[in-house]
């Protein structure tokens, strides 16, 4: 099933009890998504982190938490909803999120310690601010905060960044193994397929899998700086390093020359005694006579020689 991070512009909420084009079929996760005072969940259009581009957000009453929306989206398929039917088959379902996720992007660019609220100033998406109210928002680690706690303005530390993106990894990486993931293909799949008990694993190809998974939410750059922190090879890198090896040029030619080996082997030989001898040229009767009666003869010249 495809996952996409795209989930439809607006997000119209409606109290008719009749599916209408403007019905969303949404599984939503988390219990902090309801709260006693009656509010409801909010779905927001945020900057996306990794794309830079808008994407869907759920965040909770109060904005206590931020959940990402995703959307499955499968060609041919409808919902039945009581006795009506709704063509739009898609899926929406809300996935937790740190939001240290959606505010690292902005604190990279800032170049200054500033306050959160006014780091997080974007015209494009007013509601990032909404981030600054959810819970157990620890910026410390990955910035440093300067001036008095009750300014709670920051700086960008990439130092610490990588070491809280490293431990993430980590977990992730617990998680697959917990699950029995199929981690070995290199590249993380669409859907995750379990493991066989037989198979096995190296610590290195969960690492890569895990930063795969983690990389969904940075940008490229920072992708590749977590990638050289952890060790990880640049598989492009690796692709050049065996094209331009000259180990191939030798292979290629001792494959050439096996070829040829084999070629001459499985190529039958012809024996000495059965090959063909050039034929000599007979001498005639006639041709003998005549070389017989001028060996006895003179030669003309001989008549003119003085005496």
């Amino acid at each position: 099933m495809p996952r996409t991070k795209a989930s439809p512009k607006k997000c119209i909420k409606t109290t008719n009890s009749h599916p209408g084009t403007n019905t969303w079929v949404f599984l939503m996760k988390g219990d902090n998504l309801s709260n006693t005072d009656g509010g409801v969940p909010d779905v927001i259009k945020l900057r996306h982190p990794a794309t830079n581009q808008p994407a869907m957000f759920v965040f909770s009453p109060g904005n206590v938490t931020v959940q990402e929306v995703l959307t499955f989206d499968e060609n041919k398929r409808s919902w039945f909803i009581d006795d009506n039917v709704k063509s739009d088959g898609k899926l929406h379902l809300s996935t937790p999120i740190d939001p240290i996720f959606l505010i690292l992007p902005y604190l990279r660019k800032s170049q200054q310690a500033q306050p959160l609220e006014q780091c997080l100033w974007d015209e494009d998406f007013p509601e990032m601010t909404r981030l600054t109210q959810c819970q157990n928002l620890k910026l410390i680690l990955i910035a440093d905060r300067k001036g008095d706690e009750s300014l709670q303005a920051y700086k960008f530390n990439e130092e610490k960044t990588l070491i809280w993106l490293r431990k993430k990894v980590e977990r992730v990486v617990e998680v697959l193994k917990q699950k029995g993931i199929h981690v070995s293909q290199g590249a993380i799949s669409a859907t995750y397929v379990k493991s066989t008990k037989h198979e096995t694993v190296s610590e290195m190809e969960y690492l890569k899998y895990a930063h795969g998974i983690v990389s969904e939410y940075l940008a490229e750059d920072l992708s590749k700086k977590l990638a050289q922190y952890l060790n990880i090879p640049d598989e492009t890198e690796n692709k050049k390093r065996k094209l331009n090896s000259p180990k191939d040029n030798g292979d290629e030619k001792r494959s050439k020359k096996d070829t040829s080996e084999n070629e001459s082997v499985l190529k039958p030989k012809t024996p000495e005694s059965t090959k063909l001898e050039k034929p000599q040229k007979t001498i005639g009767k006639k041709e003998l006579a005549r070389q017989k009666a001028a060996s006895g003869s003179k030669s003309i010249t001989s008549f003119f020689k003085k005496k």
